[in-house]
């Protein structure tokens, strides 16, 4: 069986305007009953002083399928954005997730995840999470 984590965090200081803090998180994924399976997760926060993403993402195949894993932070003058992708297979099953989360100055925080399982010669079972705050 492979099994891969993998993780993402940063956290960027900075000043604006006085508000609350402001979180947003979604996570996704697909089900376990299978060979193979994906999962991934991501948050976000805003304060008049910082901004911060964290994310993650499993996957895992079994019977000689294949998993992946990526998971990613970076920042730019004004927002912080965090990816995370999980992807596993095998003959007949496909499993994948992905988490989008993305944090701006000004305090809106929104993450965003989706998961789709896939087996041979049936409908794919999909999940959807949308978690928004702030502006």
């Amino acid at each position: 069986m492979k099994l891969l984590p993998a993780l993402a965090a940063a956290t960027l200081v900075m000043s604006g305007a006085g508000y609350a803090q402001q979180t947003a998180q979604s996570s996704s994924s697909t089900p376990t009953t299978g060979d193979v399976s994906a999962s991934t997760r991501g948050g976000g926060s805003s304060t008049p002083d910082s901004v911060e993403v964290s994310g993650g993402a499993d996957a895992a195949a079994t019977n000689g399928g294949a998993a992946t894993t990526d998971s990613r932070a970076k920042f730019n003058d004004n927002n912080a954005h965090q990816r995370s992708v999980a992807t596993a297979r095998d003959d007949d099953e496909r499993a994948r997730s992905m988490t989008n989360t993305h944090v701006r100055k000004d305090g809106q925080v929104r993450s965003r995840s989706m998961s789709i399982y896939k087996e041979r010669g049936e409908k794919p079972v999909i999940d959807r999470q949308t978690s928004v705050s702030g502006k």
